[in-house]
């Protein structure tokens, strides 16, 4: 490992100015799942590291107004298990239950997975379909980015050097709403997918019609990827096989999987219709 300076802040302005100072050289650690075993590696080599963890205020589960306000710190384990996030964000809770094993969830933080930006994890997808916002504190002040424009390519987000994202907050789905993550795994240590999906529906309680559909795709693209053709072929029409089937191709033609040790171009598109299929099903008998 490679040598560098540690420093463990204690509010969040101290952490700001500390990023903003050192720059590129310096980086920002939370649960440091993945992180350290980067650092080991040496394929990480910060001057500085800046540990995150013993920033207050920044752990916990809050209802907020109409939804729930995340901190950045808070173990993914405990997202899995919390009860208000059971009852009203369970797409969320399954994500988070189905993310490494638990002892990677225990240590690991909801901002860490977030800001890592890595295409190949669960949180990320769930996030993106329920429409949450990331709120970031920099020297300039706090900055709320809706999920759907944070991720701007593989490990890059829109997240400034000098800024420390401090929580997500997430809407409540409406009545009449369904959720379900699922995923397709080779049996990875990791437990990392081979794609996975999110999906968020919500049924006119009158016309049995999707009133609104959320689909999205994760581990094939660089970014978590809603699948906006397979959501337009759904919106305003009544589930049926047919439509789900139809949806689902379209979805998969919208995927940009690239071909590496989890399989080929072909074989992801093939797993992430299978995928949406089953996600959209589940969400849909869960909403009615």
């Amino acid at each position: 490992m490679t040598r560098f300076d540690y420093v463990r802040p204690s509010t969040v302005a101290e952490a700001v100015g500390l990023l903003e100072a050192h720059g590129d050289d310096a980086l920002a650690i939370a649960g440091g799942t993945a992180t350290v075993l980067l650092l080991q590696k040496r394929m990480l080599r910060p001057e500085l590291v800046v540990d995150l963890g013993g920033l207050p205020g920044l752990t916990g589960v809050e209802q907020n107004g109409g939804g729930l306000r995340i901190g950045a710190l808070t173990p993914i384990r405990a997202i899995e298990r919390d009860a208000i996030v059971r009852g009203t964000h369970h797409l969320l809770a399954e994500a988070a239950s189905q993310v490494a094993g638990v002892r990677v969830r225990n240590a690991a933080t909801v901002g860490g997975s977030v800001c890592f930006g890595e295409p190949q994890t669960d949180l990320p997808p769930a996030l993106l379909a329920m429409n949450a916002t990331a709120t970031i504190a920099g020297s300039q002040g706090s900055r709320d980015v809706p999920l759907e424009e944070f991720f701007l390519g593989p490990y890059e987000t829109a997240r400034e050097q000098g800024e420390v994202l401090t929580h997500l907050s997430v809407p409540t789905p409406v009545p009449g709403s369904g959720g379900c993550h699922v995923k397709f795994t080779m049996g990875s240590p990791e437990n990392k997918p081979v794609a996975n999906v999110s999906a968020l529906v919500t049924v006119d309680a009158s016309t049995r019609a999707l009133a609104d559909v959320r689909i999205v795709m994760g581990a094939v693209g660089g970014v978590p990827m809603l699948a906006h053709k397979a959501n337009d072929t759904l919106k305003g029409e009544r589930p049926s096989d047919a439509l789900i089937a139809q949806a689902a191709v379209r979805a998969s033609e919208e995927a940009d999987p690239v071909e590496d040790l989890r399989g080929s171009v072909w074989y992801k598109r093939r797993i992430i219709k299978v995928l949406v299929e089953r996600a959209l099903r589940c969400a849909i008998e869960r909403a009615n």
